[in-house]
Parts: C-alpha cells; sequence; structure tokens
C-alpha cells in the first residue's frame, strides 16, 4: 500500500499515534460531557468512556512501538497492565450491548421502530465490540513479530472494518431510528464527533501499518 503522499516512515508513526491519542481526547471529553447531562444511569457510559480512555493510554504508546519495528515483550508492565484491564473493559461494553442495545429490540420495547433498521444498529454495534477485542488480540500477537506481514495485513483488514463501523456510528448517532427519541443537538455533536475521530485514527493507524517498513522505519528513528 503506497503512501498518497511522500510522508518518511517516521512521520506516518506520528501522525497515526497523533489520532490515536486525539481519539483518546475525545473520550475524555464524552465523559466530561455525561457528566454534564447527568441523567439517570449516566454513570454507566461514563465508566466506558474513562475505561476505554485508560486502555488507548496503555495501548498507544505499545502500538507506536510495533509501527517502529520494536518488540513488546510479555514482561513489559504496560503490556501486562493492558492484559489484564481490556478483557474486563471489553466483558464490560458486551454487557452494555446485551442490556441496552440488544434486549431492547428482541423484547419490543420500542415497537414502532422500524425492525430492519434496528436491527441494522444492533450489529453494527455489536460488531463493533467484537472488532475491538479481535484487533487488541491480534495486536498483541504482532507486538511479539512486528515484520510479520500477514499479521499486519489481518489487522489492517480489521482497521478497515472498524473504521468502516465508526463512520456508521456517525450517521446512527446523527440520524436515529424512526421511533426513537430525537438526540439534542449537543448529543449529535458529541457522539458524532467522536465516532469520525475513532473512524480517522483507525485509517491513519492502517495506513502507518501498511506502508511502514518495520526495518527501515527502527533504522530512521534510532
Amino acid at each position: 500500500m503506497k503512501s498518497p503522499v511522500n510522508f518518511s516512515p517516521s512521520q506516518t508513526v506520528r501522525l497515526a499515534s497523533g489520532s490515536l491519542w486525539l481519539r483518546l481526547a475525545s473520550l475524555l471529553a464524552l465523559a466530561s460531557f455525561t457528566v454534564f447531562r447527568g441523567g439517570v444511569g449516566f454513570w454507566l457510559p461514563l465508566i466506558d468512556f474513562l475505561g476505554s480512555a485508560a486502555v488507548l493510554a496503555l495501548w498507544i504508546p505499545l502500538m507506536g512501538r510495533l509501527l517502529r519495528g520494536d518488540v513488546v515483550l510479555t514482561t513489559d508492565p504496560r503490556r501486562g497492565t493492558l492484559t489484564r484491564l481490556y478483557p474486563w473493559l471489553i466483558a464490560y461494553e458486551g454487557t452494555l450491548w446485551l442490556l441496552f442495545t440488544l434486549l431492547p429490540v428482541v423484547s419490543g420495547t420500542f415497537p414502532e421502530v422500524n425492525p430492519v433498521a434496528a436491527a441494522v444498529q444492533v450489529t453494527i454495534s455489536g460488531v463493533g465490540v467484537a472488532v475491538s477485542f479481535l484487533i487488541y488480540l491480534l495486536s498483541l500477537r504482532l507486538m511479539a513479530n512486528p515484520a510479520d506481514a500477514t499479521g499486519r495485513a489481518q489487522l489492517g483488514d480489521l482497521l478497515n472494518l472498524a473504521a468502516a463501523l465508526a463512520a456508521a456510528m456517525v450517521v446512527l448517532n446523527v440520524i436515529p431510528l424512526l421511533g426513537l427519541p430525537a438526540p439534542t443537538l449537543g448529543d449529535k455533536l458529541a457522539y458524532g464527533l467522536a465516532n469520525a475521530t475513532e473512524a480517522a485514527s483507525w485509517l491513519l493507524l492502517r495506513w502507518a501499518l501498511l506502508t511502514g517498513n518495520p526495518e527501515n522505519t527502527a533504522k530512521e528513528v534510532g
């Protein structure tokens, strides 16, 4: 995959890392927005946003090392903390999806909502949780062998899918399903921008992953 602009390997790494840090900032902004808005059960998404931000703060430096061609051993303290924390986060996100996305549709809580549209939303959000988990697993495996071209290609495919899902969530957050309460302008801006930032960060990470030669990048940075 050739870069559309003549960026050096180290520059693509910095761009990808910068986009991920921006995504982390958007999660913290969502957490602040959730506290400001309040409401019943506001702490449920708040835990998700703060947990996701903590995981990203651990994962971003590790991905930077992977993109530069550095091996990250299982004994690395940051990787060890990430390995212990992420399964709990993904289990929590899966539980939220089950309780507040899947079950309301299955139980007919909103009978006036188009069932096809509801199925689309359930599928996109559910697949998004699963793809995030696969990205985590594959990236950890790749950290042990950053030069694995097959692993990089597989991770690149997952990142491409994750970007498409995040872009779809932008549409769902801005244009809600008929029959559901209309979101406020603040909700549309907050969640729409956060999903757009997520989609851009996945695409930039994929670009850096597939355009960079880990050996050349390591030499350049060194």
